[in-house]
């Protein structure tokens, strides 16, 4: 067992991968819909807090910081702290591939503070917004929509506008200006670890951003 303090404050305990989520992590379909994601932290949480018989309720309870350190802590646990990424360039005249070497271990980890519920008053309007944090549930029920787009994201985390139930036409027709500062109020209580990567092409000194996980090589070194 491998222990971990979440970015929420909470405590667990994880076990290596298996070939049983290596499968999982292979299946397109599931992978889409959030299900894998789901039976890889079920399989592989082995405690939560004093809890060490876990239901699907707890996977899906876990804020969304805290499932995202779970999967890069999983990864590291299972096959080390290196992790070496070849990034092409993005500028059309050069598409270098560029070698560089990512320690998980030195990623850094934003806590989440103690509250589950903000409100923010926008600047614009002038409106009350009370909002929570993204967790495993909202994050199926937006992988659910077929057209899931930035608002749908912000529309699943508030709780009230003015004490009013939100919907989706509020939350348009609001101005960039109110959408901004609500975007900005939300990211500024989440917390996460940072799977960021910011280099330079070797060759043309292009800047290439990306996320340490979203290449095939995290969970499948040396499988291209």
């Amino acid at each position: 067992m491998y222990p971990f303090t979440l970015p929420s404050g909470r405590t667990c305990a994880i076990r290596e991968l298996t070939g049983v989520e290596e499968e999982l992590l292979t299946n397109t379909r599931l992978l889409r819909t959030g299900t894998a994601i789901n039976q890889i932290l079920r399989n592989c949480l082995v405690q939560l807090d004093e809890k060490t018989e876990l239901t699907p309720t707890d996977v899906l309870d876990l804020l969304d910081g805290d499932r995202h350190f779970l999967l890069i802590k999983l990864r590291q646990v299972s096959l080390g702290d290196e992790v070496s990424l070849s990034l092409v360039c993005p500028h059309p005249a050069c598409q270098a591939t560029n070698a560089i070497q990512v320690n998980l271990e030195d990623l850094p980890v934003t806590p989440y503070p103690p509250e589950r519920e903000f409100t923010i008053t926008l600047p614009g309007s002038g409106r009350t917004v009370r909002f929570g944090h993204l967790d495993g549930h909202k994050e199926v029920r937006l992988a659910a929509l077929p057209d899931a787009d930035m608002t749908h994201g912000m529309l699943i985390r508030i709780l009230d506008i003015d004490g009013n139930a939100p919907n989706k036409k509020t939350v348009v027709e609001m101005s960039l200006k109110d959408r901004q500062a609500l975007r900005e109020a939300m990211k500024a209580v989440d917390g996460d670890i940072d799977t960021t990567v910011n280099t330079t092409c070797q060759r043309c000194g292009t800047p290439i951003k990306t996320k340490v996980e979203a290449h095939q090589d995290f969970f499948f070194p040396g499988s291209r």
